[in-house]
Order: structure tokens, then C-alpha cells, then sequence
């Protein structure tokens, strides 16, 4: 039963990765209150809404960081600006791609064991 337990948590992360918003652009706004961050300012462009936040993470300076929301208010990518490159750190189509990936890797060495 512990395969089905952890086959569980994979179906649970595709599915999280394929309809849940996974943070919304309103809980963004809490980490303006914040001390580490200077502001956080949102803007939309073609995709959706965009929040952009400047903090400073310790032993690595000020960062800003672009929280790319689609149309309806789902979190698509998460990128760090630096010098003209985008740094993504977040893509919610990598997500979905790796966990299907682990699950069937998985899903096949669970299958072997039992």
C-alpha cells in the first residue's frame, strides 16, 4: 500500500500543476509588508497580470522577480531579471512535464517491486 500512498501524491502534483492556481496574485501583495522587500508593483501584458517584486535575499543582494499570471489569474512562470537575461526559476509547463515524468518512472519501478 505504501506505492499507493506515493502514487497518490504524484497524481496530486499533475493535478495541482494542471488546475490549481498554485499562489494568486493577491497573496503577492503580503510580501510587500514584508522588511526584505522594497515593492511589489503589478502591470499586465499580452499573457495576463505580471507582479513584479523587488527584495533583497541575504548573501545575494537586491533581486527582482516577475510572477507571470495567464488570464485567469494562474501562476504560468516565475523569472529573475539580471542584466537583459531571463532567469527563469519557475514554469508551471516544466512542472507539469517533470511530474509526469517522475510518475511514470514511478509508477513503472513501483510496478516491478510489487
Amino acid at each position: 500500500m505504501i506505492g499507493g500512498r506515493n502514487m497518490d501524491a504524484y497524481i496530486k502534483k499533475i493535478y495541482d500543476m494542471l488546475y490549481s492556481p498554485i499562489i494568486s496574485p493577491y497573496n503577492l501583495l503580503e510580501n510587500a509588508k514584508l522588511e526584505n522587500y522594497s515593492y511589489v508593483k503589478y502591470f499586465t501584458n499580452e499573457e495576463g497580470l505580471v507582479a513584479e517584486m523587488q527584495c533583497v535575499i541575504p548573501g545575494e543582494g537586491e533581486m527582482v522577480f516577475y510572477y507571470q499570471f495567464d488570464k485567469k489569474d494562474y501562476l504560468q512562470r516565475i523569472y529573475q531579471n539580471t542584466m537583459e537575461k531571463k532567469n527563469i526559476v519557475f514554469s508551471r509547463k516544466k512542472a507539469v512535464e517533470t511530474a509526469k515524468e517522475e510518475y511514470y518512472s514511478n509508477k513503472t519501478a513501483i510496478g516491478k517491486v510489487c
